[in-house]
């Protein structure tokens, strides 16, 4: 499921897409889907996860051009030169940097003029939940070091030199999911409602009805787990 509306950005053919912190690319993936003749490259510091996108590429063999890459390496020291690429995405990333401005600071370099940078981050309220109902999720390894304010990341991303557009909330169902799993931390993996929940949520990914759907979209503005950015290099 993915944490942007790919459909509002508009990319002239042979643009170049990068996703920092791509995991198991959902986002390339997407956009393959969404831009015809992409360039993209999926960037990842955790081999597993960049096995997970070789993988799925195969399924999208279609859509690909050929071109299509992922790679490890850090946010820190992105291996491109600068004004490189059309489109950024970083979903669900910052939160988990202890010097995110200078992750940020890197993205502005490789991205041209005028160029996208689309950043998510979990949701004030229901990221503040999890911490409250869990020191686990807290503490985990890898895990989120803090949780952003919308107008926080507003301001501070602006301070980097980027015009701020808009944003919106997403996955106002998986909200309940993570506060299950919180509250059942020490046995989440066993814990009956957490399963139940879990199994709603597949259904939701893998059979996508329209009345459920539409039903998040209700929930997205108030539950929304994710907030997701819209940005400009200016």
């Amino acid at each position: 499921m993915l944490t942007f509306s790919l459909h509002k950005i508009s990319l002239k053919p042979h643009s170049k897409v990068l996703d920092v912190g791509c995991g198991e690319g959902r986002h390339i993936f997407g956009s393959l889907h969404e831009y015809s003749e992409v360039h993209c490259i999926g960037l990842d510091q955790d081999i597993p996860s960049l096995n997970k996108c070789k993988e799925g590429l195969e399924f999208f063999k279609e859509l690909n051009s050929g071109s299509t890459v992922f790679m490890q390496g850090s946010v820190y020291r992105l291996p491109f030169d600068d004004n490189t690429f059309d489109l950024v995405i970083c979903s669900e990333v910052l939160e988990h940097l202890e010097d995110y401005h200078a992750a940020v600071d890197e993205i502005y370099r490789v991205l041209k003029l005028e160029g996208k940078f689309l950043p998510s981050v979990p949701s004030y309220w229901p990221e503040k939940i999890c911490w409250s109902l869990s020191s686990g999720y807290q503490n985990m390894p890898g895990g989120h070091v803090r949780i952003f304010k919308k107008r926080q990341v507003i301001n501070e991303i602006e301070d980097h030199g980027f015009k701020y557009d808009h944003a919106e909330r997403f996955h106002g169902l998986h909200s309940a999911y993570w506060w299950l799993r919180c509250l059942f931390w020490k046995n989440q993996d066993s814990n009956y409602f957490v399963k139940i929940y879990k199994k709603f949520l597949e259904y939701q990914i893998l059979q996508s009805p329209a009345w459920l759907n539409n039903f998040e979209k209700i929930l997205n503005p108030i539950f929304g787990k994710s907030i997701a950015f819209y940005f400009e290099k200016k």
